[in-house]
């Protein structure tokens, strides 16, 4: 059985997700920022349309994002280590549970979150302003970027986020390998699935330089996997 899409073109959702894909290679394998920052914001930009067009709150599920998995961690009692050992954070976290109903057994996909319009033009500011920057000189030719507002590693992570939110498929080894780097970056890595430690040990063991190279080195072996998989369902 061979699988095959069911058009020859490209759909948004397809260039979405090679562009995505592209960018996180281009991030592991150190290329310029800006470049990753360009290919990343195009990727985001169409699935950020393509969530809205099938009703989905952008703003409103980064926000939900955030309160979610705090809440139901917490109330798990696994929350990372990272929050788990700040007073201000717990505090927090805590007020927002006796608010709302997330349970321990709580699934993502039962919660919708809307915010009001001035908060999500703030969000679509934000969100915007390194590409904007990137993309126009018409009317802010002089115009600086302060270098510490070029955050790829976010931007990456939230439109892995918002591709699985309208995908029928995750986004492969690229994104795989995202998602463990990112855990290791933000000590988050106890959460992962167990199949994943002996990976992300490495990564807390090896220096930046390293990191980046076995990332790279991953994409690579988990891509010649999948396409045995594929090869399988060929033959």
């Amino acid at each position: 059985m061979h699988l095959r899409s069911a058009t020859r073109g490209i759909t948004k959702l397809m260039a979405a997700r090679r562009q995505l894909c592209a960018a996180i290679r281009m991030f592991f394998a150190a290329e310029d920022e800006l470049a990753v920052h360009t290919i990343a914001s195009a990727a985001y930009r169409l699935i950020s349309d393509l969530k809205s067009k099938h009703g989905y709150d952008e703003a409103g599920d980064h926000y939900l994002t955030m309160v979610f998995f705090a809440v139901r961690d917490y109330r798990r009692g696994t929350l990372p280590k990272v929050l788990a050992d700040d007073p201000d954070a717990v505090r927090w976290i805590k007020s927002l549970a006796d608010r709302l109903p997330i349970t321990s057994s709580s699934e993502y996909r039962d919660f919708r979150a809307s915010v009001s319009s001035a908060v999500r033009d703030a969000f679509r500011s934000n969100r915007n302003k390194v590409a904007n920057f990137l993309k126009h000189a018409d009317r802010d030719a002089d115009l600086v970027l302060p270098s510490g507002d070029v955050d790829n590693l976010t931007l990456l992570m939230t439109g892995l986020g918002s591709y699985l939110d309208v995908a029928p498929d995750d986004l492969g080894p690229e994104g795989r390998v995202l998602w463990i780097y990112f855990c290791v970056a933000n000590t988050l890595s106890d959460n992962l699935p167990a199949e994943y430690a002996p990976v992300a040990d490495a990564l807390k063991e090896a220096s930046p330089d390293d990191q980046l190279r076995l990332c790279r080195e991953l994409i690579v072996r988990l891509g010649v996997s999948d396409s045995g998989k594929s090869a399988a369902l060929d033959r």
